[in-house]
């Protein structure tokens, strides 16, 4: 052979390696990639954005125009929620939504039970209910006052706080009879567990997820960083 042919040889040896390992890295880069979509969590659904788009599922108080918008997810079974209602709730609402800095968006929820019901369904129904008739804050507030007595999450009990709220109770309890708002709470359960929501209380703050009832300090800080910005 001669040494030009070896050479020809030599250089195709070279250029078949060079396209078997070029597809070994490029087989490396492409696994590699695949490994990290499938890891990458997941795009979260803005609760903001579905309350915004179905308002007859959520509640909104405040100035619509605020700067910054708080979507609170709460259960009317769980002790944290009522603890952040009763005690916090109304301290953050003088300071923030009554002057307008803030807007404060509700969405009605239940958890869901280790046997795969909503338990407190019933209750998320009654304050959309109570909310036709313009009381749902004070229904809200009710509901979680009733925890733990004989009342509660009961019509009875529903009943009893439409007439101490002097709502029209004959149109409320058509409106519980009839589940008008069974299925808007769902969807908003399923909206809420998209979103990433798996516990309560849970607050979306300006989209920012902030779990369980902190201290009220801890809403203040957050929420005067978002003014002063």
């Amino acid at each position: 052979m001669t040494k030009r042919a070896k050479n020809r040889q030599s250089a195709k040896g070279q250029s078949n390696w060079m396209l078997v390992g070029g597809i070994v890295v490029g087989g490396i880069v492409i696994f590699a990639g695949l490994i990290a979509l499938a890891f990458r969590e997941p795009t979260r659904a803005s609760l903001l954005a579905y309350c915004n788009n179905n308002p007859d599922n959520c509640i909104a108080l405040g100035n619509a125009d605020a700067d910054v918008t708080v979507v609170e997810v709460s259960d009317y079974g769980c002790v944290h929620c009522r603890d952040f209602n009763l005690t916090t709730s109304p301290v953050l609402e003088a300071q923030y939504v009554d002057t307008n800095e803030v807007k404060w968006i509700v969405v009605p929820f239940a958890l869901q039970s280790s046997a795969g019901g909503f338990p407190t369904l019933p209750s998320a129904v009654a304050a959309m209910c109570a909310n036709e008739q313009g009381s749902f804050a004070d229904f809200h507030e009710t509901m979680f006052q009733l925890q733990g007595t004989e009342l509660f999450n009961t019509t009875e009990g529903f009943l009893q706080a439409a007439s101490s709220l002097e709502m029209d109770t004959d149109a409320f309890a058509s409106c519980l009879e009839n589940n008008s708002y069974g299925d808007r709470i769902l969807e908003n359960i399923t909206m809420a567990q998209q979103a990433g929501i798996n516990s309560t209380p849970s607050f979306l703050i300006d989209g920012e997820l902030m779990a369980g009832n902190q201290p009220i300090t801890v809403f203040q800080q957050r929420l005067d960083s978002l003014l002063d910005s």
